[in-house]
């Protein structure tokens, strides 16, 4: 009930800024993004629970935008909520769709040569829920993903007006841990290394 009163309440702040700047040319400006992404998860193989790397599956992310622009410079928070997923093979042929939700918090500094922008910054993890989907075995699959609580983006993009695009690389500082328990094994804990390429669009009004 907590988490999701926080989330109402920072949704609700943003829309009001987003309302009382909408047509505004100043300095800070709102607006609305949304993307599609491709992320890999990589574990190493164990000799009880058998364990790959999990293949990439394609997730979506979408938010809230604020501009802080600078004569060159420019200071992008951006409040998103993100769906990762990933399908893990274990030796025996069982298989578990893995999915991450997080509600995340990027704050990039970026450069602006003309309609071009290049950008940076660290990637604040705020709310983390897993869920598992079983195929392929009776036995019980839980995994359980504790991602990094700091990450990083880089990339770069255009702008179309108040359109902008742009493709994004993220990372984690620290490698997330990785816990899965398969039937009524001991449960087995992995450190993993994640990353994922965005493609986003947003609008600034």
């Amino acid at each position: 009930m907590k988490k999701r009163c926080l989330l109402t309440t920072a949704i609700a702040l943003i829309l009001c800024g987003i309302t009382n700047n909408a047509g505004a040319k100043g300095p800070i400006r709102f607006g609305i993004k949304a993307g599609i992404q491709s992320q890999s998860l990589h574990a190493s193989k164990d000799e009880v629970l058998g364990v790959f790397s999990a293949d990439k599956d394609f997730g979506y992310q979408f938010g809230f935008v604020a501009r802080i622009n600078f004569p060159m410079l420019y200071i992008q928070p951006e409040l998103n909520y993100a769906k990762h997923r990933f399908t893990m093979d274990m030796e025996d042929g069982a298989t578990t769709k893995v999915k991450v939700n997080n509600i995340e918090l990027p704050i990039l500094v970026g450069w602006k040569i003309a309609f071009v922008r290049l950008f940076a910054g660290p990637v604040f993890t705020l709310m983390n829920d897993t869920g598992n989907k079983l195929k392929n075995t009776s036995a019980a699959i839980n995994t359980e993903l504790a991602k990094s609580l700091v990450g990083y983006q880089l990339g770069g993009g255009v702008e179309f007006g108040r359109v902008n695009v742009d493709m994004r690389y993220g990372g984690q500082f620290k490698k997330p841990e990785l816990t899965v328990v398969k039937g009524e094994q001991q449960a087995r804990t992995y450190k993993t290394s994640m990353n994922q390429w965005q493609l986003n669009i947003s609008y600034l009004f």
